[in-house]
């Protein structure tokens, strides 16, 4: 289940719930003071029929009244409308409560009706509308904090898949720059080259797309990709990789260390190559330590990075808060990236 399939899903529960909460309560929040008058059935059947009318003017002010009025600042109207809906549901009220008293006894229809009747029944009404306005504006704030929080992962979800968008393209032409060399260099390699990008395709395209995916799965294409650079300096000794601990079971946002790898190739030479270039994983049961380290050439260390290096940043604010810690540090001759991620 998506975060916002997931937050419509609570936002459905929790406003049943809500409803539920204000029938149980129309129906309870007098009953102390009126059970010792609930002595016939007649009475009975009076006192259920009297919460409907509290709930019609509950529903009222909460459905119709306050959110077309009252939270458009038509506080005069709204008052208005209040006081005409509370007198008319009072006499309303009253006239069918004798209805049904007839009807059940057969007892003639006899109307006694004064003002203390009616302004005791109006603030019965007040009552009802005052918690339709409160129960409103506190659901009202609710739900808008609940849209502000669906906007904000709709958002945020399509922020990283543009962030992603733009890694992969770069991920994908700084790749077929090093087939291009192979096919002119040696065809052999250049096939064996084509193979691993194939499998590099496959993930880019099929899995990145992907929240998560396994660390297992993330570290095997940067294997893939380190033999496919391994290739093109003719597998030299100088391309350093190690990998401690076990990723089986873990999860990791994908494509987050991808980037400083390229950028550790794209921004030195083949002198660089030589002097070495450092690529290590350690994996322990919550957390993962990442380190790459390469010497920059002189050409490229008087040109500013690209924007795969802004982009992982983001990514790992978006992805990570809290739980990463990224030192970059570079001097006129070493670039080193650590990154360290809470997997939990």
């Amino acid at each position: 289940m998506t975060g916002n399939n997931y937050l419509k899903l609570k936002y459905r529960k929790i406003n049943a719930l809500f409803h539920t909460f204000i029938l149980i309560l129309a129906f309870v929040i007098d009953l102390p003071n009126s059970i010792n008058f609930l002595k016939t059935p007649v009475d009975v059947v009076n006192y259920a029929v009297s919460r409907v009318f509290l709930l019609i003017v509950f529903y009222a002010c909460f459905f119709w009244l306050a959110p077309k009025y009252l939270a458009k600042k038509k506080i005069p109207t709204y008052i208005v409308l209040v006081l005409v809906l509370v007198n008319i549901i009072t006499i309303t009220g009253y006239c069918i409560l004798q209805l049904v008293r007839t009807t059940i006894t057969e007892i003639p229809i006899h109307l006694i009706y004064n003002l203390n009747m009616h302004l005791s029944g109006m603030f019965a009404m007040f009552g009802a509308a005052v918690f339709g306005t409160v129960f409103r504006s506190v659901t009202g704030w609710y739900e808008e904090m609940q849209k502000k929080s669906l906007l904000e992962q709709e958002k945020l979800r399509s922020e990283l898949l543009l962030l992603k968008a733009q890694v992969n393209p770069h991920f994908l032409f700084n790749t077929l720059n090093t087939i291009d060399f192979l096919i002119y260099s040696n065809q052999s390699k250049a096939s064996e080259s084509l193979i691993k990008l194939s499998s590099l395709l496959r993930y880019v395209i099929y899995d990145t797309v992907k929240d998560l995916v396994s660390l297992q799965q993330e570290i095997e294409q940067i294997e893939t990709y380190i033999d496919l650079q391994r290739l093109r300096y003719g597998d030299i000794d100088s391309i350093g990789y190690e990998k401690t601990g076990n990723p089986s079971g873990k999860m990791i946002a994908p494509m987050l260390f991808m980037p400083f790898i390229e950028n550790a190739f794209k921004h030195t030479d083949e002198a660089g190559i030589k002097k070495g270039l450092d690529i290590r994983f350690l994996i322990h049961e919550n957390s993962l330590e990442f380190t790459c380290r390469n010497y920059i050439s002189a050409k490229e260390n008087k040109l500013k990075g690209g924007f795969g290096l802004v982009n992982i940043k983001k990514r790992l604010e978006m992805q990570y808060p809290d739980n990463h810690k990224l030192a970059i540090n570079k001097d006129e001759q070493i670039f080193i990236v650590e990154l360290t991620i809470n997997l939990k």
